[in-house]
């Protein structure tokens, strides 16, 4: 088979993509690249065949339908139907049960696939939204001490990012594997300079990680404060001070934020973020 054909077609007319076509994927990516960022950093690292950091699944070709599946699930492009098509795909591949999130809509026609293949879906955060920083950050704004973690602070920042994770997610994420796919994360986060941390006396009181980084576009996710240190303007400090190290490296930041955390939302919109897609999440 020449890089010019593609794959056969499996489940529902799905398909994973070849490498012939990976200008086709390149323009779906480019033509919504906040939503798109860890899909394109994927194709940085190891284009746009599966290389065991993530796959693109279509229906049709990536003009038409694209879904890229790594830790989690990202619609990119498709009507109902084919995102139908395309979750009982994702299901298929025996990979999950998974959380899937994007474009609002896009989520919403995909759910119902996963959950007829995985169960029933445990939590649908259908109020979110991307927001985004086009304005420099005010260096006002920045809080001091914020860094990249070293490895030699993974133990606490592991303590910050379990406490992150049962509040976000109300679950232990030791439980999955006593704990092992948690640390290895944690600690590739931070072996990659993506994880941003305070401390004081050794205790991380502000984190953030940097889940994804494409040619234009940082993902920012995870940020957390110390919950006795809430409302104090840490979480906007601190993100500022993410903002500022991503922007001093050309990239536009952006995050994630639950619909209803006002003061979250709060936070953001004083660091100057906007808002720019209506996202969702679900798990399963």
């Amino acid at each position: 088979m020449t890089d010019t054909v593609a794959p056969p077609s499996g489940v529902g007319g799905c398909r994973e993509v070849g490498p012939g076509e990976s200008s086709a994927v390149r323009r779906v990516l480019a033509a919504d690249p906040f939503v798109a960022a860890p899909a394109a950093e994927k194709v940085l690292r190891s284009g746009v065949t599966d290389g065991g950091d993530g796959r693109f699944l279509t229906r049709g070709g990536p003009d038409r339908s694209l879904v890229y599946v790594d830790s989690s699930v990202l619609p990119l492009r498709g009507d109902a139907a084919d995102l139908d098509a395309l979750g009982r795909a994702v299901v298929d591949l025996r990979v999950g049960p998974m959380s899937a999130h994007g474009r609002r809509q896009m989520v919403a026609d995909l759910g119902p696939a996963l959950a007829e293949g995985w169960g029933p879906i445990r939590d649908h955060r259908s109020t979110q939204f991307l927001m985004a920083l086009h304005t420099p950050v005010d260096p006002a704004l920045v809080l001091d001490g914020v860094r990249p973690a070293t490895l030699q602070e993974f133990d606490s920042v592991l303590v910050a990012a379990a406490e992150m994770y049962r509040e976000e997610l109300r679950a232990d994420p030791f439980v999955v594997g006593a704990g092992v796919p948690f640390r290895r994360r944690v600690a590739r986060s931070v072996a990659r300079a993506r994880t941003f941390v305070a401390l004081e006396r050794g205790e991380v009181f502000f984190k953030a990680d940097v889940a994804a980084i494409s040619e234009r576009i940082a993902q920012i996710q995870g940020v957390w404060v110390q919950p006795r240190l809430r409302g104090t303007g840490i979480g906007a400090g601190g993100t500022a001070a993410v903002c500022a190290a991503l922007q001093a490296r050309g990239l536009t930041p952006s995050l994630v934020v639950n619909g209803a955390n006002a003061p979250a939302r709060a936070a953001y919109r004083r660091v100057g973020m906007v808002d720019v897609v209506d996202y969702a999440t679900i798990l399963m």
